[in-house]
């Protein structure tokens, strides 16, 4: 990945996902897409991350977060399964950066799904989408990147926007009392984009060393083994219905997660920042539209703080 490509990075899955996959595979170049098919496929990428949040919110309305974790890690096992179909050759090399990767993104996914179970889909998704400046911080503190002002002024109004998301969603319905129940699962979104950060910043350490499959796959597994057990303690037989969810969430996951993987070779990380931007605004507009959840005039003002605070960030790292 060039250095352009490589400072943008996709919240929720992305570590969700959770993490993007933020290295190009070893021994291959850019695509050399146009600038427009890049940021093209980096858009439906950004929507089919969205996506995924909406599925995961339908299937909360009958299943445990812990296992829908560990079923969205299932599916994405089997995905990784078509590339080894047709002979592509796992080459792991840094087990210990494989392995805390997993951890870190398997609990940054389990956060990510709490979140959305408890709050509106769409604030949990922006919550989730600050990971970027953890990112910008993790980088810093551990791979002694440069950390420039203007990032940590990012933080600064990124950290108020949050702050006001968080006071927004815990109003009551006469915009009265704070809930602390409110607050609790807020905090457990902001708590998904640091995992995601950290998940994020691990795969950076080892991009000169590792394939996206490779780190995919680790995540998977990691996922899988870390979920099993809450997420059979959590277990209820999932219907025909929630199943559809599941599916549905992690093909959209995967596909967005190759896409993007694809396009942030070919797109430079300002425009990266703008466009990467739609997954919390379609997540907040399609809420409202399928689950009829509609945030609080201060905690939509939080959004707009937020997405300008986490773009400026990204931007001022290019």
């Amino acid at each position: 990945m060039t250095s352009d490509a490589s400072q943008a990075s996709l919240p929720g899955d992305a570590s969700l996902s959770s993490g993007p996959l933020d290295v190009v595979p070893r021994g291959k170049r850019a695509l050399g897409l146009p600038h427009r098919h890049g940021a093209l496929l980096l858009s439906v990428a950004a929507l089919l991350f969205s996506l995924m949040a909406l599925c995961a919110k339908g299937a909360s309305q009958h299943l445990a977060g812990p296992q829908i974790a560990w079923l969205r890690f299932v599916v994405g096992i089997v995905v990784v399964a078509l590339p080894l179909a047709r002979g592509y050759r796992m080459r792991p090399q840094n087990y210990g950066a494989l392995l805390l990767r997993g951890l870190f993104g398997s609990f940054a996914v389990l956060t990510y799904f709490l979140a959305i179970a408890h709050l509106p889909v769409g604030i949990a998704t922006l919550l989730n989408s600050s990971s970027p400046l953890f990112v910008a911080l993790f980088s810093f503190l551990f791979l002694r990147e440069s950390l420039h002002t203007r990032t940590l002024l990012s933080l600064l109004v990124t950290a108020g926007g949050v702050a006001l998301v968080v006071l927004g969603n815990a109003q009551g319905a006469a915009g009265a009392a704070l809930s602390a129940h409110s607050i609790g699962w807020a905090l457990i979104g902001l708590l998904s984009a640091v995992l995601a950060g950290a998940a994020v910043t691990t795969v950076r350490s080892m991009r000169q060393t590792e394939g996206s499959w490779e780190i995919y796959l680790a995540f998977c597994c990691v996922g899988s083994l870390t979920m099993a057990v809450p997420g059979c303690l959590t277990w209820v037989p999932p219907t025909k219905t929630d199943l559809a969810w599941v599916v549905a969430m992690g093909l959209c996951s995967a596909i967005a997660q190759v896409a993007m993987t694809h396009a942030l070779r070919d797109v430079r990380a300002v425009t990266a920042a703008l466009i990467l931007q739609l997954t919390p605004i379609a997540t907040l507009l399609l809420g409202a539209l399928l689950f009829a959840e509609h945030p609080s005039a201060l905690g939509l003002l939080g959004a707009a703080i937020t997405l300008l605070g986490v773009t400026w960030g990204t931007i001022a790292r290019a």
